[in-house]
């Protein structure tokens, strides 16, 4: 019997690629905390994580958490977990706030398209909000909103060209300067001496 008929080449390959990951020695692992935060961010972070648990439905508070994911440079996690509050509370009167979260989050990752269909939904779930969106707030969703269309329209990709995508989104919002009516104002009376 030849010893060549049972063993081939491949089975000898396998046996030293078997060999070198048993006899090797163990690659050290080091873990670290994922967010690039110092310790009061952690902490800080973790409470706005808590709020939202606590409270699904409190755009505020997931407005808040979506924001410190963005700065610890999380913007994935930002989306996600904007996007399952929102979820979770579809008839919150401050739902409004989640999906704005979520729009500009996935600004923040260069996705303006989902960034719009989002500020979409947002701006429809302040309208609906029954007095849970204050208009000054709805007026700066809407110049978001349309900044933001107009920069989709452009067909600019903002990763490309993240400055064109701006200005593109600036000229569609008209600019409207006052520097005074051209009448000069009427002064205040002098105060009277006191006696």
């Amino acid at each position: 019997m030849k010893i060549s008929r049972f063993v081939s080449l491949t089975d000898i390959v396998v046996v030293i690629v078997v060999a070198v990951v048993l006899f090797l020695p163990p690659r050290p692992l080091a873990a670290q905390a994922v967010p690039k935060v110092d310790d009061t961010g952690r902490t800080a972070l973790a409470f706005a994580e808590a709020r939202v648990v606590a409270r699904p439905g409190d755009g505020d508070a997931v407005y808040d958490l979506a924001r410190r994911l963005t700065e610890a440079k999380q913007s994935d996690w930002a989306v996600q977990a904007a996007a399952a509050a929102a979820a979770a509370a579809p008839t919150a009167p401050m739902r409004w706030r989640a999906l704005l979260a979520v729009a500009i989050a996935h600004v923040d990752r260069f996705e303006p398209k989902d960034g719009l269909a989002f500020a979409d939904q947002a701006l429809a779930a302040c309208e609906q909000s029954g007095g849970a969106c204050p208009s000054w707030e709805a007026l700066r969703l809407e110049l978001y909103q349309r900044h933001l269309a107009a920069g989709v329209r452009s067909g600019i990709d903002p990763r490309q060209d993240p400055v064109r995508f701006r200005e593109a989104g600036e000229a569609a919002l008209r600019q409207v300067r006052t520097t005074g009516s051209g009448v000069a104002p009427t002064p205040a009376p002098a105060p009277t001496p006191a006696p």
